[in-house]
């Protein structure tokens, strides 16, 4: 698969996540039951890289590596999918507790850990330009929701933004 493609394939989901946070603030819940998909097309690429790129590197490093993104890979599922439903006690609600007590946007962190350790695990540079590419558009989508959509979904965002780091923990 050409980069260009594959790159094109990861962008359309971050494309879909931001439309399903614009649904959402808006009160489109329907249509964003289907935009919630983006999320999961943004995994997609990384079917394809692992399962046609090897690691350069002695075994060794490469089982460090892929076990430093596994860790990053469940605190991303964890702190995206599965954190704010299972721990926020008032549903739909702006949760400020767990790992959003990190940065406002933990699951940024993870990911961009991942990709990373995904950078050295491949050692190749089209694919680092693919995971640079990535990370920038998640942070494009985590701007947005920073900046235009939480502040209008949750009343409450502006107190956390003061006592909560954006990006990098404190």
């Amino acid at each position: 698969m050409e980069f260009y493609k594959l790159f094109l394939l990861g962008a359309s989901g971050y494309l879909l996540a931001a439309l399903y946070d614009i649904a959402l603030s808006k009160g489109y819940f329907r249509i964003s039951k289907l935009l919630y998909l983006g999320f999961f097309v943004t995994a997609l690429p990384f079917f394809f890289l692992f399962t046609r790129f090897r690691s350069p590197h002695h075994p060794t490093f490469s089982l460090l590596l892929i076990i430093f993104m596994a860790v990053n890979a469940i605190l991303l599922i964890y702190s995206v999918l599965l954190e704010i439903p299972l721990k926020n006690k008032k549903g739909g609600s702006l949760y400020t507790d767990g790992t959003y007590k990190i940065c406002r946007h933990p699951g940024f962190l993870w990911f961009s850990f991942f990709n990373v350790f995904a950078s050295l695990f491949f050692w190749y540079t089209p694919i680092t330009l693919v995971l640079v590419g990535y990370t920038l558009c998640n942070l494009a989508l985590v701007t947005l929701e920073d900046r235009v959509l939480f502040p209008k979904m949750f009343p409450q965002y502006g107190e956390y933004k003061k006592t909560t780091p954006f990006l990098i923990p404190r």
